[in-house]
């Protein structure tokens, strides 16, 4: 018996000569995304640092002259992180584009959204080619000679109880009671305290009491955040009350 061959339409392939067709094809798909890759991560590898210290819910970023900064759009900054290991220090890793100056300034933004730029005229370096750099910097310092402040404050404490001043400032703590500068006073100036901190020059710093108890317990001075500036040069003395 003879049995009639099936009917093969007339222009069909093989799906065997289908295959290498197929198989190119799958090969240029997946080439495709990697070559986009490496186009999306060309340029300079850049670590950012900063030592700012914050209050709680505060953000803090960065932008500048490129648009991989935002292009000083404070809605567009790139933002930093830090942890408990490494607070007061922000950081954050970027790709800029190489061989070129850049122009760049931190801000703080609040949990509100208020936003407070460095007050320091904008930063200025000039990136390598694509071999990476490192950007270490403090909130508002441009890196000159610290300078002597004498804070002194009249403060009433119980036994075993310390005063010390925090702030903004990771000279100051950066708001960790633990990291805080100590204030000391004797038998004969009491009420009186005083301690003395480095400070940068030419810089707006925010700072407050507090005192310690023996057990560990922290009380902050009430009131908002005492403020000044730091002079250009020579010894800052400050003469405060406890609130």
């Amino acid at each position: 018996m003879t049995f009639p061959r099936p009917h093969r339409p007339a222009g069909r392939l093989r799906p065997l000569l289908l295959l290498p067709a197929l198989v190119a094809s799958l090969v240029a798909t997946l080439l495709l995304p990697a070559t986009g890759a490496r186009a999306a991560t060309s340029g300079t590898p850049v670590h950012l640092r900063v030592t700012v210290g914050t209050e709680y819910g505060d953000t803090v970023l960065v932008s500048g002259s490129t648009a991989e900064l935002g292009a000083w759009d404070p809605a567009k900054a790139v933002p930093l992180t830090t942890d408990a290991r490494s607070y007061p220090t922000w950081s954050a890793d970027l790709l800029l584009p190489p061989g070129g100056q850049l122009t760049y300034k931190y801000l703080r933004r609040t949990a509100a959204g208020a936003v407070e730029w460095e007050s320091i005229p904008n930063r200025s370096v000039y990136l390598p080619g694509s071999s990476g750099t490192t950007l270490d910097d403090r909130w508002n310092v441009t890196g000159e000679h610290p300078l002597t402040a004498v804070f002194n404050a009249t403060a009433d404490t119980t036994l075993g109880q310390n005063l010390y001043v925090s702030g903004d400032l990771a000279e100051l703590g950066a708001w960790d009671p633990t990291k805080a500068v100590p204030l000391t006073t004797s038998y004969a100036v009491y009420p009186e305290w005083t301690g003395i901190a480095a400070l940068p020059p030419n810089t707006a710093v925010r700072y407050k009491f507090l005192k310690k108890g023996p057990d560990g317990t922290v009380i902050w001075e009430d009131g908002p955040n005492r403020a000044t500036v730091t002079p250009p040069t020579g010894t800052m003395a400050l003469h405060d009350s406890w609130r």
